[in-house]
């Protein structure tokens, strides 16, 4: 997955991560996030340490979302985070995990 390199309290730009579902063997389709979600995201420490929650605003459409970062978000220190995206759904009170081959590393710089 990509490497999305950042200085430490930047903003912008914001992410857009596409997000598929397994319908069968071998099949894949968009999953619809476009309502009916709610979304938390944290930042996991490559090296190990506390996990960084974060305030973005995630808007989910149909094949994706788009992370718009809060202000402060990334005034972290400096290293390499996984993204950790989970998308609640309200009708079944039930979470899915963004789970990419890799997940994508936020990269921090001074």
């Amino acid at each position: 997955m990509d490497t999305f390199k950042y200085r430490a309290g930047d903003e912008l730009p914001g992410l857009v991560l596409p997000w598929q579902e397994q319908t069968g063997p071998n099949t894949w389709a968009d999953l619809d996030l476009s309502t009916g979600y709610t979304f938390t995201v944290r930042l996991l420490p490559i090296s190990g340490g506390e996990v960084v929650a974060v305030n973005a605003t995630v808007t989910g459409y149909n094949g994706g979302v788009t992370i718009d970062w809060a202000v402060d978000d990334l005034a972290i220190a400096p290293g390499s985070y996984e993204l950790d995206v989970v998308a609640h759904e309200t009708a079944t009170n039930k979470d899915r995990t963004y789970s990419p081959e890799k997940r994508p590393i936020v990269r921090i710089v001074p």
